[in-house]
């Protein structure tokens, strides 16, 4: 390879970055209009931003947080049922921001099956499952 020749970058790999890329766009605008969202309308929130900072602040616990702000934990994935509200898109913009792997996944092994290469195939599909197993808890790292 001579000094001036870049190598060629596969297909899919670009593919899998392009993805990657704009999906954390979308997620990091997401993630800054939702607190604005929260700010302008604080009696359209899961969790009443009044009590909250002042929780934290004072010390106590993840429950104990939930529990005086918004009289319990929601539940995982809370932000389904409240999109509308700033904390729930927000929230919605950071699952969106921590699932970019397995779209980007998706979409790659979607393309080696067009590229007919098996094995990748496979290891995307395969990794893409790890990424699901722990976003629903079945797989936990302490």
């Amino acid at each position: 390879m001579n000094g001036g020749e870049l190598p060629s970058v596969p297909r899919v790999q670009i593919l899998f970055g392009e993805i990657v890329y704009w999906i954390t766009i979308v997620s990091a605008i997401i993630c800054m209009v939702g607190p604005l969202v929260a700010m302008l309308a604080p009696e359209n929130n899961v969790v009443n931003p009044y009590f909250l900072f002042a929780a934290i602040f004072a010390g106590k616990t993840a429950p104990e947080v939930w529990a005086q702000a918004s009289g319990g934990f929601p539940g995982g994935h809370f932000y389904w049922h409240h999109l509308t509200t700033g904390d729930g898109f927000t929230q919605f913009g950071l699952a969106l921001g921590c699932s970019v792997a397995l779209w980007a996944l998706l979409a790659a092994a979607f393309a080696y099956v067009k590229e007919r290469s098996p094995l990748y195939t496979r290891l995307s599909l395969g990794v893409a499952l790890l990424v699901v197993l722990s976003a629903v808890g079945i797989i936990e790292v302490h």
